[in-house]
């Protein structure tokens, strides 16, 4: 999944007034349809109220308001809860700035149509604007008549999942991990990763001269602090059709073991490769923004420990 902001942007950084664009330019707002034609769009009330549906399109809306509903709309509660919605697909977020913001840390590029024009408004877009920004640098410049369409990316990429048939053979090395599915009682221990903002169970890759399970033990000590014993196998897992890149490029596919542990002593907490942890029910995770390469392990952590599970 890339997620994209896409907004058109005066000089002056308003992108609002009244809910509405504070200037017409023929022609501006077919990028906008040419770029999010057939993906997930997730936005707020007002800017859903300011457009309403557009054909062609998923349209996501995140609210507060646990009442609200809309013909045609996906209502999501949380940034966790539009991920989910959105699954696997190349998202856009769309506005406003409330929506922007809860988003900043996640997103991929942003596609800003650049208006000269320094129109009176209520509402800026976060962060502009992004001269000498240590997070987002320009990829591209593409001239219109009245106005510019700027393409900004990281600096340092987001961890992201490449999904498609086989797509591990398409140049993907092999990286050999190790997980830990933690239970306390109904709760399962899940981590949201500080490279692409998805949670996972925890763990990590396997050095050389350790064991999976010694592995498991020591990626679970350095990602939350916690000390835990293992009590078995819980899956074998690898998936042809996912590979995971890296900030520097790198591909791997992922073969990795899975075992069941409890805690033995310590409590849950962060670290560089850890942003949040939580300890979460069977209820709770149906909707969470899960890895790929962990939905399925998630899903057997809460079965009984019978005999483990091998997923191919």
């Amino acid at each position: 999944m890339t997620i994209t902001f896409i907004a058109a942007v005066a000089r002056n950084g308003v992108v609002g007034r009244d809910g509405q664009m504070p200037w017409r330019i023929p022609g501006e707002q077919k990028g906008f349809k040419a770029a999010t034609m057939g993906h997930p769009m997730v936005m707020g009330r007002r800017t859903f109220d300011s457009h309403g549906l557009l054909p062609g399109r998923r349209h996501i809306v995140l609210t507060r308001d646990p009442d609200w509903s809309a013909d045609g709309v996906e209502v999501a509660h949380s940034v966790d809860e539009a991920l989910f919605l959105a699954g696997d697909d190349d998202l856009f977020v769309t506005g406003g700035a409330q929506i922007w913001e809860a988003f900043a840390g996640l997103a991929d590029r942003m596609l800003l149509s650049e208006i000269p024009l320094e129109p009176e408004g209520d509402t800026t877009f976060p962060g502009w604007p992004f001269t000498d920004s240590p997070v987002w640098r320009e990829a591209s410049r593409e001239s219109h008549d009245g106005w510019v369409v700027v393409t900004y990316e990281r600096h340092r990429p987001r961890t992201q999942v490449e999904i498609g048939p086989r797509v591990a053979r398409s140049g993907s090395r092999i990286k050999v991990g190790a997980s830990c599915a933690i239970r306390d009682g109904d709760r399962l221990l899940l981590t949201r990763r500080e490279d692409n903002g998805l949670w996972c169970l925890p763990g990590g890759g396997v050095d050389a001269g350790e064991t999976w399970s010694e592995a498991a033990v020591r990626e679970v000590r350095e990602e939350t602090g916690l000390h835990v014993e293992i009590d078995g196998v819980l899956a074998a897992y690898s998936n042809p059709d996912v590979v995971v890149v890296y900030a520097d490029g790198n591909r791997n596919a992922i073969f990795g073991v899975c075992f069941r542990a409890h805690v033995a002593r310590g409590a849950a907490g962060l670290s560089d490769e850890v942003t949040e942890v939580a300890w979460l029910t069977e209820a709770d995770v149906t909707r969470l923004p899960i890895v790929p390469a962990h939905r399925s392990l998630v899903r057997a952590a809460f079965q009984p420990p019978v005999t483990p599970t091998i997923f191919d």
